[in-house]
């Protein structure tokens, strides 16, 4: 469970992320979760750079650096992708 704090910088984090045309597929996003919750940030964002196409991986290095800014944990890391569609549609 995230603290009171983690939730406030998760609630920043996500402002800060806001509505995007972009739309990162499920799959990747799944495998990217994964990886951030098994290896951390850094292996995730090694992985984007590597096996997604050019418009995910600036989409994502975007959404990683916003989550480093705002100190997010692995797990808050993970819901933020978890529910990443749906806060870059502006229906959060």
């Amino acid at each position: 469970m995230l603290s009171s704090n983690e939730m406030e910088n998760m609630g920043k984090a996500i402002k800060e992320i806001g509505a995007t045309k972009t739309c990162i597929t499920g799959p990747i996003i799944q495998e990217i979760k994964k990886i951030v919750l098994d290896k951390g940030l850094d292996a995730a964002e090694l992985y984007a750079s590597q096996l997604t196409g050019t418009d995910e991986n600036t989409e994502l290095s975007r959404v990683f650096e916003i989550c480093r800014k705002n100190k997010l944990s692995q797990q808050a890391v993970a819901q933020v992708l978890d529910n990443l569609n749906v806060i870059e549609s502006g229906k959060w």
